[in-house]
């Protein structure tokens, strides 16, 4: 089995602090786990799916996996503008004052998704990284179960990703396809990603 994608991070991590740079926050490690984990388990996800598969609800009211790859990258976009690193989000347009999947026409292709992914979660990676204590403890947007905090956000939006996620995951078993697995990717040679 090939090397983990996100396995070797820590080591990177701990090189760079004894540098004096790149020291991750104690309290974003788990958060960030979640998120790299995350960025591996939804290409995964995509792993072998057509566009006309990705754009098809199995059952009315049902979401697709390209609405839901849609709005977890949106939702990367909005955590990195709450964190004070916003990255222009191209698919804003897309889903302005869209409410689910009805209001929206049309989404891209899976590889525009795949690519804009891949660049929030390089973006994310490193805004999180950077987080430091009086950023984790500053107000931050309050969700269900957060304590007002940039740090009760964070931790709550991984946690929004991760559930989307399991969303994609079964929305590929009833569209036929193999249940995702877990084998992460090695990171290709410049490849950065949460």
């Amino acid at each position: 089995m090939p090397a983990h994608g996100w396995a070797g991070w820590p080591k990177l991590w701990a090189a760079a602090a004894r540098e004096g740079k790149g020291r991750v926050h104690p309290a974003v490690t788990a958060p960030a786990a979640i998120l790299r984990l995350n960025t591996e388990l939804l290409l995964n996800c995509l792993e072998g799916v057509d566009d006309g598969a990705a754009n098809r609800a199995p059952a009315e009211g049902t979401n697709s996996i390209a609405f839901l790859t849609t709005h977890l990258i949106d939702s990367r976009h909005f955590l990195t503008a709450e964190l004070g690193a916003p990255l222009e989000n191209p698919l804003a347009g897309l889903l302005v004052g869209a409410k689910g999947i009805a209001d929206v026409a049309s989404l891209p292709p899976l590889d525009e998704l795949r690519t804009h992914w891949n660049r929030v979660a390089a973006h994310l990676a490193i805004v999180v990284e950077r987080l430091d204590t009086p950023a984790l403890a500053a107000p931050g947007r309050r969700f269900p179960g957060s304590d007002g905090t940039a740090l009760g956000m964070l931790s709550f939006l991984a946690q929004h990703e991760s559930y989307h996620l399991g969303q994609v995951a079964l929305l590929r078993r009833q569209l036929g396809f193999p249940a995702m697995h877990y084998r992460l990717a090695p990171r290709e040679p410049g490849r950065q990603g949460a």
